[in-house]
């Protein structure tokens, strides 16, 4: 089959592999977030925002400006000479719940759009109604004690595949500058991290982890005090109990991933951080980014009394991988998938290392079309056996390149709008993810009007 002459957006890269696990799924505070935005669901593109203030605005009394506190504000966060990071705290967000962002003036201007759309669900409060029935809540789930998992949500009616379960709003949302990681090469020497993958030598005698502890604790205790219900992140579990600050601790513990205005941050949203882990869950955090509201969706029909679970890591590894991953939590998984008989755990394991395999396959140039057919059917059986459904969108984006580069815009165009179906279920519908697969689904359209021309 001829190339088509029109190219797609979408690339692929050595990258892309590497984030084979971190795509279309629930990105934690810990995670390592995919470098691919295209990629991700929680990608937003920037906004801008003509309110820029920051500690030194001569005037806080700008009409409609959401922020209820003057920034706190400090250079000593950013590896760009000047770059200020700064608290910024709406204490009347959420109906007086409140918000902290962690940010630079630039990205704080550009929500506050962002901010004044989430009132729209205000009304809902308990989030997920649709308008004709706000009079007559019907909350499907509840938060209650579990045993030996500490607070959990479980379902109170059934809840069908695809369903908005809940909608929450964030406490906090803090770039990742504030959160510099230690490694040390190969002599021993530590160093510090910055989230765009710079290097800096530690002191000698002198601990990056400490000192990162010692410079964020006044800004997480402004961030904190000037939300309006503290307990709302107080009562969420932690897992470095004395070693930092208790607002860290809970970010680092219970945050999500994300990118707002082109910065990658975590966002801590109490309510969906009560549902508890499991490897197989039944239920997918979705991130909207003109309202910042994250979002609870079925995977699957869920019956009453069951609980309602997420994925603290990337859907699709392996046992020993996820039990890994886990470690960042200080617990042992014990959901179905990982308690399942040695045989079923096995079986599941070897078909999620085919994956892989198929995966690397497919996108060689060498592979000649009738296999990628045979590879594609075994792929989607695979994945479906696994329950991957959260990831599926990413999975057929890809088929869509494949099949268009083979010369098949009619396989391209399928697979391309089932990619859009899913990722409009479980992504951000503006987001980056849905934006070039509408993208690309026009090019492929095209090539298909213009074949059709010329034939007819």
């Amino acid at each position: 089959m001829a190339k088509p002459a029109h190219r797609l957006a979408f690339k692929f890269s050595p990258i892309l592999w590497s984030c084979f696990f971190l795509t279309i799924n629930h990105v934690s505070a810990l995670q390592t977030t995919c470098p691919n935005p295209l990629l991700s669901p929680l990608y937003a593109a920037p906004k801008q925002s003509p309110l820029l203030v920051d500690d030194e605005s001569d005037s806080f009394d700008i009409p409609n400006l959401p922020w209820t506190h003057q920034p706190l504000c400090s250079t000593s966060f950013s590896d760009i000479p000047g770059e200020k990071f700064c608290v910024f705290s709406s204490a009347s967000y959420n109906l007086g719940a409140g918000v902290s962002f962690l940010t630079t003036p630039e990205t704080a201007a550009g929500l506050v759009v962002a901010i004044d759309r989430a009132a729209d669900h205000w009304l809902e409060r308990r989030h997920f109604k649709p308008q004709e029935e706000f009079q007559h809540p019907d909350l499907p789930y509840a938060i209650i004690s579990i045993p030996g998992k500490g607070k959990g949500v479980i379902a109170t009616r059934k809840i069908s595949r695809f369903e908005t379960i809940m909608r929450a709003f964030p406490a906090v949302i803090a770039d990742n500058a504030f959160f510099p990681r230690e490694e040390e090469d190969e002599a021993g020497v530590k160093f510090k991290v910055t989230e765009g993958g710079t290097r800096k030598a530690t002191p000698a005698g002198e601990s990056v982890r400490a000192r990162g502890f010692v410079k964020g604790r006044k800004y997480y205790q402004r961030a904190l005090e000037q939300m309006g219900d503290r307990q709302r992140v107080l009562n969420l579990a932690r897992s470095r109990k004395g070693e930092m600050h208790v607002l860290e601790d809970v970010i680092r513990t219970n945050a999500f991933g994300m990118t707002v205005n082109g910065r990658d941050c975590k966002g801590l949203y109490p309510e969906i951080a009560r549902m508890n882990h499991a490897c197989d869950p039944n239920a997918f955090p979705r991130f909207t980014s003109n309202d910042l509201v994250m979002s609870a969706v079925a995977t699957r029909d869920i019956m009453p009394g069951e609980e309602i679970t997420i994925s603290y890591i990337p859907l699709g590894m392996p046992t020993s991988y996820r039990a890994k991953s886990l470690g960042n939590w200080h617990f042992n998984c014990t959901c179905a998938l990982c308690t399942a008989p040695a045989e079923a755990r096995e079986a599941s394991d070897s078909r999620r290392e085919r994956l892989m395999e198929l995966f690397y396959a497919m996108q060689d140039s060498e592979t000649q079309y009738d296999a990628l057919v045979d590879w594609t059917r075994e792929f989607i059986e695979l994945a479906q056996v696994e329950r991957l459904i959260t990831k599926i969108g990413e999975y057929y984006q890809v088929f869509m390149k494949l099949y268009y580069d083979k010369g098949d815009p009619e396989s391209a165009k399928k697979y391309g709008e089932a990619a859009l179906y899913f990722a409009e279920i479980f992504s951000d519908t503006e987001g980056g993810f849905c934006t070039s697969l509408r993208e690309d689904l026009q090019v492929v359209e095209k090539v298909l009007a213009e074949s059709k021309a010329k034939s007819g």
